[in-house]
């Protein structure tokens, strides 16, 4: 069967509609700034803007172009998703394409080399506590790119319905592990929990050569993968894999702020790390849910307390760029990473 090249920006914009890209997006994320209305009136507009969605969006480009074809995406490992209860994997497979693109930039832009990991928990624990009073999300970020593991935070994906979002990802591209943290949230303390969770997929050997995607890292999973990876998160911010934070006692904000403190000083625990933990044995200990929430609101007013205005997506981020060698990668390359790493 002969296929039909698609002649007119119009039904590029539609075809990617169709598959969760509304034009907005495709204007502001895909196309590079210079691009305007005007140009696309061009013979070729279609086919170089194609070039740059493609690229930028993980798409391929042929199934882009013909009009018998529906777009698709170029998957470049095989991947396990670790899906909430009624997601689809179609559902995620849109952020996942995206977030690897993304990582496989940022792989073969990475100037360290690729080190030998520990094989424990407890090791990476110790060797970031010879130059820190606990694994706080700077040491772990540290500790990542000095073993040339590449850590991002990526969420640019388009609000469509239908397409969800994902809080974690382990990946290896240029045969090197790479984590991409996409859940929105300013806490250290929320992000460094991700982290120490998708090093613990790599550590544990889950991912081999392929990708993990976490919909939602939820501790009380009864997967083997995430009860393993979860268990090394614990053990590597608190020093054992069942330890726990609890007390009978409500503290309002400031309360939970200096108690979180103080157990921070004795057991080298990042503060936040502790007002997590404590917050979330807490919850699970009540059926209320008027008590849960306002649990998980005085612990956010403590973790704010702690943490002040630190925006932990721009710090991941400015690791990112110190890290990088972006004259590795073509122009437009270059161009949609400095964008990702600005967000």
């Amino acid at each position: 069967m002969t296929q039909t090249q698609i002649k007119d920006m119009k039904t590029l914009y539609e075809r990617l509609s169709e598959v969760g890209f509304p034009e907005k997006f495709v204007r502001e994320k895909a196309l590079p700034d210079w691009w305007d209305e005007e140009f696309e009136t061009k013979p070729a507009a279609v086919v170089e803007a194609a070039a740059y969605v493609s690229r930028r969006l993980n798409l391929d480009i042929i199934s882009l172009l013909k009009s018998e074809v529906a777009p698709t995406f170029r998957e470049s490992c095989k991947t396990k998703f670790k899906r909430k209860q009624g997601t689809s994997d179609q559902q995620i497979l849109i952020a996942h394409c995206m977030a690897a693109r993304v990582a496989e930039m940022l792989a073969y832009a990475c100037v360290t080399e690729l080190q030998p990991l520990p094989n424990s928990a407890k090791c990476v624990r110790d060797e970031i506590l010879k130059e820190r009073q606990y694994v706080n999300l700077e040491g772990l970020l540290e500790f990542c790119w000095s073993y040339g593991i590449p850590v991002v935070h990526f969420n640019g994906f388009p609000r469509s319905q239908g397409v969800c979002k994902f809080d974690g990802m382990a990946a290896f591209f240029y045969k090197r592990p790479v984590i991409v943290i996409s859940l929105t949230h300013h806490s250290p303390a929320r992000l460094l929990f991700i982290l120490a969770h998708e090093l613990g997929h790599i550590i544990k050997g889950h991912v081999n050569n392929n990708a993990i995607v976490d919909e939602e890292i939820d501790p009380d999973s009864t997967d083997t993968d995430e009860i393993e990876a979860s268990e090394f998160a614990v053990e590597l911010l608190l020093g054992k894999p069942d330890i726990g934070y609890y007390t009978p006692r409500y503290f309002k904000g400031e309360e939970l702020a200096a108690y979180a403190q103080d157990i921070s000083r004795r057991d080298s625990v990042d503060p936040g790390v502790v007002l997590l933990n404590y917050a979330w044995i807490k919850a699970n200990r009540t059926a209320i849910q008027k008590d849960k929430s306002i649990i998980w609101a005085t612990a956010s007013k403590a973790l704010k307390i702690i943490e002040g205005n630190v925006d932990a997506p721009k710090l991941i981020n400015s690791y990112a760029r110190k890290h990088l060698d972006l004259d590795k990668l073509d122009g437009d390359s270059q161009d949609y990473l400095e964008s990702v790493l600005e967000e």
